[in-house]
């Protein structure tokens, strides 16, 4: 009897331990299970993020430069090199003229309508941002009738100007589509020649000789936004303000013994440019 109940208790306890084992064994299974299903999913993302990496270095690489312009093309759509004209209008420009003989200066405001052609380099280094790289050549004319006193002829002052030089600017953009681009440029740098030309002074109908040309610098910053139809059409409607016209500091020359001052200011222009991008 007490042999009996000696077996049955190894028995009970097998069965126990099996089913002990078996739980154990179950949950083992499982998390292995839990572990390879992870490691494959990692290994899945991985591959996606390899062939999304490989999918961009052939995009890049498989860029057609071939052709007229082929140097100027990117990875991105936008980038490429473009040809256009800017207008633009300049509502405070003040002509300055003085005579030391009679020890008086005299300032009128005036304004003027540049027109620039314009071409250079656009580069994007990713969807929605890049880079715009111009040159621009262009001309203006600055004339003006300055009343003096009711005793004193009108005084006519003649002022002409060829404007060229580069501008760089930082373009964001906000909206972006197969047919439309919207954005903002942000002018980072821009150095501007004016060289002021065919200048005279027409006092009461007698015209004094022509005044002699000079050249100034100035220092462009720049904001407004853009707009592309269709990558290849651009526009864009700008505000730049000129750092180095100012008032006196111009010609200066010697004219019968009279020492005459002049100048001309288009400091502020607002423009609106069209392009075409290769």
């Amino acid at each position: 009897m007490k042999t009996r109940k000696v077996a049955l208790s190894l028995v009970f306890m097998a069965m126990f331990s099996s089913l002990i084992y078996a739980e154990t064994a179950d949950e083992e299974i499982a998390r292995l299970k839990k572990e390879n299903e992870l490691l494959e999913l990692q290994q899945k993302n991985a591959n996606l993020k390899n062939n999304k990496n490989k999918n961009q270095s052939v995009q890049s690489s498989n860029v057609d430069k071939s052709g007229f312009l082929g140097f100027c093309k990117g990875e991105y759509a936008n980038t490429g090199c473009f040809i256009g004209a800017e207008v633009g209008y300049a509502p405070s420009v003040k002509n300055y003229f003085f005579a030391d003989y009679s020890g008086t200066s005299i300032t009128q405001n005036t304004y003027a309508l540049p027109i620039n052609l314009i071409l250079g380099w656009q580069v994007y280094s990713a969807k929605n941002w890049g880079w715009n790289f111009k040159a621009f050549f262009g001309y203006a004319g600055y004339s003006s009738d300055i009343k003096t006193t009711d005793n004193f002829p009108t005084l006519k002052f003649s002022s002409s100007a060829l404007h060229y030089g580069i501008e760089a600017s930082y373009l964001y953009d906000f909206i972006i589509s197969q047919q439309h681009t919207f954005g903002m440029n942000v002018g980072i740098g821009g150095y501007e020649f004016g060289t002021f030309i065919g200048q005279s002074v027409d006092i009461g109908g007698v015209v004094m000789e022509s005044l002699d040309s000079y050249t100034k610098t100035s220092f462009i910053s720049s904001i407004g936004v853009h707009y592309f139809l269709n990558v290849n059409h651009q526009f864009w409607l700008t505000y730049k303000y000129k750092s180095g016209y100012n008032v006196g500091d111009g010609g200066n020359q010697n004219v019968n013994g009279t020492q005459l001052k002049y100048s001309t200011t288009p400091n502020n222009v607002l423009t609106f440019a069209y392009a075409y991008k290769f």
